[in-house]
C-alpha cells in the first residue's frame, strides 16, 4: 500500500530567525491531481514536524487543513514518508511529530442515516480522526520498533516518532507539550 511514491524534489533548507522552529527543509512532489509542497519544520529540542499542503495554497492559513476526496491520499502520504526517509537518513537522530488535523463535522453527514447516539458519537469520532488513522497505520507500518518509540494521543491527534537515538528521550518529549502548550494551547498526553 505504501510502495509507490511520487517522485520529490529537495528544495533546500532555510533558517527561520525563530527560536523555534530554528529551520525549515522543503520538498515538492508532482500528484495525480495536484502539486503539493512539503515543509518540516525542525526544532530545536530534536524533533521535526512534517506538514504538506496544495503547493497553491502555501500561502493560504487553511493550507494545513484541506483534505481532497480523490482517492490519492494514500500515494500522497507515501511520498511524504519517502521525504520523512530521506531526511532521517541524513540526520538518524531525528524524531518525528505530527499533527493530523481533524475533518470540520457537519451534521448533514447524518443525513440519510438512522444512528443511535451512541452510534452517531463513534461515527463523528471516526470522521474526525481519519487522518490520524491513516498515519497511525503507515507509522505502525513503516517505522521500525528497533528505531523508534511511537506515542500516540489520540485526543489531540497527535502522532511522534521518538526516536531510541534521542540522548534525553523525556526532555524531548516534555519539551515538545510546552512548545504545543504555548503556542497552540494543545495539551500533549500520549495514551
Amino acid at each position: 500500500m505504501f510502495d509507490k511514491p511520487y517522485s520529490f524534489d529537495y528544495l533546500g533548507t532555510k533558517e527561520t530567525l525563530l527560536s523555534d522552529p530554528v529551520k525549515t527543509v522543503q520538498y515538492r512532489f508532482k500528484a495525480k491531481h495536484r502539486k503539493y509542497l512539503v515543509t518540516l519544520e525542525v526544532f530545536s529540542y530534536g524533533v521535526v514536524a512534517i506538514k504538506y499542503c496544495d503547493l497553491k495554497d502555501k500561502n493560504s492559513s487553511q493550507r494545513f487543513n484541506k483534505i481532497f476526496n480523490d482517492n490519492d491520499a494514500f500515494r500522497v502520504i507515501t511520498t511524504c514518508l519517502y521525504i520523512m526517509f530521506d531526511y532521517w537518513k541524513k540526520h538518524p537522530t531525528t524524531t518525528f511529530a505530527f499533527y493530523a488535523v481533524p475533518r470540520k463535522w457537519n451534521d448533514s453527514l447524518l443525513q440519510q442515516k438512522t444512528f443511535t447516539d451512541k452510534q452517531t458519537e463513534k461515527f463523528s469520532d471516526r470522521y474526525k480522526k481519519v487522518r490520524f488513522t491513516i498515519y497511525k497505520y503507515a507509522m505502525e507500518n513503516l517505522f521500525p520498533p528497533r528505531h523508534f518509540i511511537q506515542l500516540r494521543d489520540l485526543k489531540n491527534s497527535i502522532y511522534v516518532l521518538l526516536n531510541k537515538k534521542q540522548k534525553k528521550p523525556k526532555t524531548t518529549l516534555r519539551t515538545m507539550a510546552k512548545y504545543l502548550a504555548e503556542n497552540y494551547e494543545l495539551i500533549f498526553e500520549p495514551d
